[in-house]
């Protein structure tokens, strides 16, 4: 009987120092993915959305510099933003083919949803940032074929210090 609890004990304190362990790696992983999921392409489109979340366990700040997968032509990181129609935009009607008149000058200004290349995201010292609907997303553009609600989907992303995070998106 004592030299089962002795090793009860033991094999206790084995699993706590390994688990200790496991997360004294992980705290020092860097960047790291979770939570990724692509928006299932519309039936006429072959381009989609990646969403997910990156979260930076070192001291220093990191950025996303660019995407890849096998599964896509071009990945772009994007952001959405809500941008106001200022009066240029809406007496600008008659060259975009909408037809602007005097009537459009009295309406109230408006606000209009842009998506906007960037450079980078950066992902702060001991931080994390989403990247969701209307928001931060990387967009995969000429999909090389059309995917299932469910199918994972595999992406490198580069950071500013060469490494690359590993991402497995499913799609919903």
């Amino acid at each position: 009987m004592k030299i089962r609890s002795v090793s009860v004990f033991t094999f206790s304190t084995f699993v706590m120092i390994l688990l200790l362990g496991v997360i004294a790696v992980a705290q020092d992983q860097g960047v790291v993915a979770h939570d990724a999921w692509v928006r299932m392409p519309a039936p006429s489109k072959m381009d989609t959305a990646l969403y997910l979340v990156l979260e930076n366990h070192s001291s220093q700040t990191r950025a996303v510099v660019s995407a890849s997968s096998e599964t896509a032509a071009k990945l772009e990181m994007h952001e959405m933003k809500n941008v106001k129609k200022d009066d240029s935009m809406s007496k600008s009607g008659d060259s975009m083919g909408m037809g602007g008149s005097d009537s459009s000058m009295n309406k109230p200004s408006q606000s209009m949803m842009t998506m906007t290349p960037v450079s980078k995201i950066e992902i702060p010292a001991n931080g994390k940032v989403t990247l969701a609907p209307n928001g931060l997303h990387i967009m995969m553009f000429g999909l090389k074929s059309r995917p299932a609600m469910g199918d994972k989907i595999n992406v490198a992303l580069k950071l500013d210090d060469g490494s690359i995070v590993p991402v497995v998106a499913t799609v919903k």
